[in-house]
């Protein structure tokens, strides 16, 4: 069996798997997955690949994926358009797409664990080279779709 490396996160001492950056980097360059859900694992020791969603899942596919009573780490691929005089198609809208980090700490999860995944939060991030919007949510309502469009049209 492999040895896995780590980078151990000095806030927390949380490591960050490295199974998490090659799925995140597959995601950013490759365009391979939709999403990629983290957790912390029950030793509360490092950081592990959760789920992984195929290009073709949707944002419905992300948020059934998050647990309603535990925290986790998400980054979520977002494609949507911008209008723009010089692209090609009707009304001149043009691709984009920005890759999200999402917080997910729900009031109903362990005091520990939410803890353990506020102290990791930067460290983990900075592992993850190429996140462009960060949104931190403790309820649906704060992680949804139009949530994510406000992100970007105040970004832009």
């Amino acid at each position: 069996m492999g040895r896995m490396l780590m980078q151990a996160n000095a806030a927390s001492g949380v490591a960050v798997a490295d199974e998490c950056v090659a799925r995140f980097q597959e995601l950013r360059t490759a365009r391979a997955h939709r999403f990629v859900v983290f957790k912390i694992d029950d030793s509360l020791q490092r950081a592990v690949v959760d789920k992984v969603g195929a290009r073709d899942a949707g944002f419905d596919d992300l948020t059934a994926s998050l647990p309603a009573d535990d925290c986790r780490y998400a980054v979520y691929d977002h494609d949507f358009t911008v209008g723009d005089a010089t692209a090609q198609g009707a009304g001149g809208e043009a691709p984009r797409s920005k890759i999200f980090f999402v917080s997910w700490s729900p009031a109903t999860a362990d005091v520990k664990s939410k803890m353990v995944y506020a102290s990791s939060n930067e460290g983990f991030k900075k592992e993850l080279d190429g996140v462009q919007i960060d949104v931190q949510a403790t309820e649906p309502s704060e992680l949804t779709l139009d949530v994510l469009n406000a992100h970007v049209s105040a970004s832009s």
